[in-house]
């Protein structure tokens, strides 16, 4: 019965947009799109490859939904750069055969590096966007939406960035790659279609958030409608910021894993309740930032500190320590502008700090070697520096001020001004997350605050919705660190954005998140809503499990 649904949905679809495909799907293989079709400077593309896809019905494995697809004609192509020595940017456009007349660009996810796994659903190159993808949701693929996506201008995934030392790799990665996928991709349609697509969307998920947030800034002309989900805004601060935790960690000040569920108990013990409610869920997010902001709580982590400030055990934490967890949670002020009027980078929120990579540094830093800091540490040496040799431990800020504010330049999407996007009506839908530390909640807050104070809140109101999800972490999974049950989380942004642009359906204050089994028949255990920011849900009724119990209230 489901099937049907999403044949049912993709028939309507079809029936929608009157276009036909003017040429066969596999006769766009070798075709050249000229330079003067893209709207940023390239030396033009090339469709590498093109075939027609059979529609595949529903499978159901024994963890997880494979939904049905339609026939689609499923493109490859290559971007050639002006720089010989720069690589190319590789992309994937799907287009189901009952085309809607509209597009979907997916982000990428990590430093990108290949093309989105999924361009069925809406996915990054590993993971959903946070929540906005529920198990029981149909792809937009079905629903008849054309989907790209491209690898950001290098073919390098991993943790190491060498094409970062090319200017216009680097250039591609910050930004200029998406406009340039767009307008290719735009080009094929137009060649397979005769006409370009009507409604434009862009939806990521981390760097892809990132990314989409760059595309509402930098090319709004381009997007009726943009989905952001843990958005890695204010990128050269984050990663500076994750560079300069390990340097406190080089000595005393390391955070050992051992003592990470004493730190998550502390936590706990005076935040769990601010919402009314003690489940192993921090509702009140900005109420429990509060306690724990060292400009305004003198010991926030008093209860565990070590006797004298010493190391005695993994049950508390040092002195040394202690101004390792201050430093998090601390805005890192960096003494200059960045991009946008940016002095500093907001510390970051609080919960669940007994998960694996909260930190993310492991082993501990040392000058014998380069500390292991992943994505930050890649970026910081090969974008920012551009030079993998230096060793991070070293590092500091105002040593490398001028590469610091070129690269905020570049990659930071941080700019409140939202002119161009507002005025073609654009909607965007942003959802962070509560205890993400891989990218930062509080950065995020700060800018739809200078967007508010901008254009004032019923502008805002018209354009953009920004929900905050407590207790979430990166990839928008929300557990109680008490019972470790799975707590509310899924909410369809895709159907939200869509709904809104083409319908004009405004996207609830406080839509229904469900705690729901990933297989049919797709069991609800629990509700919550899921709240505008700065509201958190504040229990105020007598049953947990139920939305019905919960009011978004003011900190």
């Amino acid at each position: 019965m489901r099937a049907f649904f999403i044949l049912a949905a993709a028939l309507a679809a079809s029936s929608a947009f009157a276009a036909q495909s003017k040429l066969p799907c596999a006769s766009l293989a070798g075709r050249d799109i000229p330079a003067s079709a893209i709207g940023l400077p390239t030396s033009g593309a090339t469709i590498t490859a093109a075939a027609l896809v059979a529609a595949a019905p529903e499978t159901i494995g024994d963890k997880a939904v494979v939904h049905a697809l339609p026939e689609y004609c499923r493109i490859l192509g290559t971007i050639r750069p002006v720089d010989p020595a720069a690589p190319p940017i590789r992309f994937q456009l799907n287009v189901p055969t009952a085309w809607n007349g509209k597009t979907i660009q997916v982000g990428g996810g990590g430093l990108n590096g290949s093309i989105p796994a999924n361009l069925a659903a809406i996915t990054s190159s590993s993971s959903p966007i946070s929540g906005a993808f529920p198990p029981d949701a149909p792809y937009p693929l079905a629903s008849g939406y054309a989907m790209f996506g491209g690898d950001s201008g290098h073919q390098e995934p991993g943790l190491t960035a060498t094409w970062a030392l090319n200017d216009e790799a680097w250039l591609n990665f910050a930004h200029a790659a998406l406009k340039k996928t767009h307008d290719a991709a735009f080009a094929i349609i137009d060649a397979l279609y005769g006409s370009r697509p009507t409604v434009s969307y862009f939806m990521g998920q981390s760097q892809g958030g990132r990314e989409a947030m760059e595309v509402a800034q930098r090319y709004p002309d381009d997007y009726d409608g943009v989905v952001a989900t843990s958005p890695l805004i204010g990128y050269s601060a984050h990663v500076i910021h994750k560079t300069m935790l390990a340097t406190l960690q080089a000595g005393a000040g390391w955070i050992p894993p051992a003592k990470y569920g004493a730190i998550q108990g502390e936590v706990m013990r005076q935040c769990d309740a601010l919402d009314g409610l003690q489940d192993g869920v921090i509702g009140n997010y900005l109420g429990c930032a509060a306690l724990f902001d060292p400009q305004k709580v003198a010991q926030p982590y008093a209860a565990i500190r070590c006797a004298d400030g010493a190391e005695t055990g993994n049950a508390c934490v040092s002195n040394a320590q202690i101004a390792t967890l201050n430093r998090m949670h601390a805005p890192l002020r960096f003494g200059f502008a960045l991009a946008n009027g940016w002095t500093e980078f907001p510390g970051y929120e609080l919960g669940r700090e007994a998960m694996p990579g909260w930190l993310a540094l492991q082993p501990q830093p040392s000058h014998a070697a380069q500390p292991a800091l992943g994505q930050p540490g890649a970026t910081v040496s090969y974008g920012i520096l551009k030079d993998p040799a230096f060793n991070l431990v070293d590092f500091a800020i105002p040593q490398f001020r001028e590469r610091i504010v070129a690269a905020s330049a570049l990659i930071d999407s941080t700019n409140p001004d939202l002119t161009r996007f507002f005025a073609r009506g654009g909607k965007l839908i942003i959802k962070a997350q509560g205890s993400d530390y891989a990218s930062n909640p509080h950065i995020v807050m700060r800018w739809y605050d200078q967007v508010v104070a901008r254009f004032g809140q019923g502008e805002v109101d018209r354009h953009v919705r920004f929900y905050m999800l407590p207790n979430g972490d990166h990839g928008g999974s929300v557990r109680s660190t008490a019972s470790s049950e799975p707590v509310p989380q899924y909410v369809d942004l895709v159907r939200m954005a869509t709904d809104w642009v083409e319908q004009g359906a405004v996207p609830p204050d406080a839509p229904v998140l469900r705690a729901m089994a990933a297989l049919p028949p797709y069991a609800v255990s629990a509700t919550r809503p899921l709240c505008r920011y700065p509201l958190y849900p504040r229990y105020v009724g007598s049953d947990a499990k139920s939305a019905d119990s919960f009011r978004c209230t003011a900190p």
